[in-house]
């Protein structure tokens, strides 16, 4: 019955991980944009 548990639990963390990395990537929705640096600040 421990077994059933922790292998409930493994697929239940996994499933969670699943959602929150389609939840942020969702959130950005611009990929992995980044800015141009003003000249004053390029060093």
């Amino acid at each position: 019955m421990k077994k059933i548990g922790y292998h409930l639990f493994g697929v239940a963390v996994g499933l969670l991980l699943f959602i929150a990395n389609i939840a942020s990537a969702s959130a950005c929705a611009w990929g992995h944009y980044q800015p141009e640096v003003p000249e004053p600040l390029r060093k």
